[in-house]
C-alpha cells in the first residue's frame, strides 16, 4: 500500500512571529522583501492568493506595514516545516471553506480529535482547515466527498481518509515533476508565454501566471482522471475476484473433512 508520512505538527501562528516595527510611513514592496527575505515577485504572488492582505494606497505609494511582515513571516516558516502553498492557506485561513452539513462538520471534529496525525496530515494537503477558533472546516470538498463516498462498498470513514492521505502523499512528489515537466513543454512549444514584451505591468505577470497555473492544473487533472478511469475497472475487477477467490479456498479448506 502507500507509505504514508506523517510530518510534525505546525508550531508557527502569525502571532508568535516577533518583528521589528514598522517605520510610520509604511514599506515599499522592495523595502518589505529585503526585510523578509523574499522576492518581490512572490510577494505579489501571495496577494494573488489571497495569503498576504494588499497593501494600502497613498496616492501612488503601495505600503505594507507590520502586519504584512508577520504574515510573511509566518508563511516561511511554514514552508521551511514542509507545507506547501495549498496547505499554507488552509492552515491560515486564506482558502475558502465549503458549507458543510452538520454532520459533516461533527465527524471532522471528533476525527481531529480522535486521529489528530490524520487530520493534520489531511490539513497539510489542503482538504481540511481550522477557524480561528478551532474548528475543523472543509477547505477541498470534492477530494473529502469522493472519499467518503466509499461507504457505499461498506468502507469506513478512517480507513477512507486514510487511503486518502496515503494517495496524496504519493502522489506529491510525482505531482511535482509532472507540472515542472508539462510547464516546461509548454514555454518550449508557446515560446511567447516567456516574452516579456506582451506584459505592461507586474499585474499582468500576475495575472497571466494564475491563468498559467490554472490550465496546468486543468490539463493534469483531467488527463490523470482519463489515464485512471481507462485502466480502473479492469484492474479493479481482477484484484476483487482474485480476492475473493483466495477467501474462498480459505474456507473452503477450514469445511473439508477429510474422513
Amino acid at each position: 500500500m502507500f507509505r504514508h508520512r506523517v510530518l510534525p505538527e505546525a508550531t508557527v501562528t502569525i502571532d508568535e512571529v516577533t518583528t521589528t516595527p514598522a517605520s510610520p510611513i509604511g514599506y515599499s514592496v522592495d523595502e518589505l522583501a529585503r526585510k523578509v527575505g523574499m522576492s518581490p515577485r512572490n510577494i505579489r504572488a501571495h496577494q494573488a492568493r489571497r495569503l498576504l492582505p494588499p497593501p494600502v494606497r497613498r496616492g501612488r505609494a503601495a505600503l505594507y506595514d507590520d502586519s504584512h511582515v508577520r504574515r510573511l513571516d509566518a508563511i516561511l516558516a511554514l514552508q521551511r516545516q514542509g507545507f506547501n502553498l495549498v496547505s499554507i492557506e488552509a492552515m491560515l485561513g486564506a482558502r475558502a471553506s465549503d458549507e458543510a452539513p452538520d454532520g459533516l462538520t461533527a465527524m471532522l471534529q471528533r476525527l481531529a480529535a480522535d486521529r489528530p496525525a490524520l487530520a493534520h496530515a489531511l490539513t497539510r494537503h489542503g482538504v481540511i482547515g481550522r477557524t480561528t477558533d478551532g474548528t475543523v472546516r472543509t477547505v477541498r470538498p470534492r477530494p473529502l466527498r469522493a472519499a467518503l463516498d466509499l461507504h457505499r462498498v461498506r468502507v469506513g470513514t478512517v480507513p477512507a481518509l486514510q487511503t486518502l492521505s496515503e494517495v496524496l502523499d504519493s502522489l506529491r512528489p510525482v505531482a511535482d515533476e509532472l507540472v515542472a515537466a508539462v510547464t516546461a513543454r509548454l514555454l518550449t512549444l508557446a515560446p511567447e508565454l516567456a516574452r516579456s514584451d506582451a506584459r505592461s505591468s507586474w499585474a499582468d505577470l500576475d495575472r497571466e501566471t494564475l491563468l498559467l497555473t490554472q490550465g496546468v492544473v486543468n490539463v493534469l487533472t483531467e488527463a490523470f482522471r482519463l489515464a485512471v478511469e481507462n485502466q480502473s475497472e479492469a484492474h479493479i475487477a481482477e484484484l476483487l475476484e482474485n480476492h475473493l477467490d483466495a477467501d474462498v479456498c480459505l474456507e473452503d479448506s477450514t469445511v473439508i473433512d477429510n474422513g
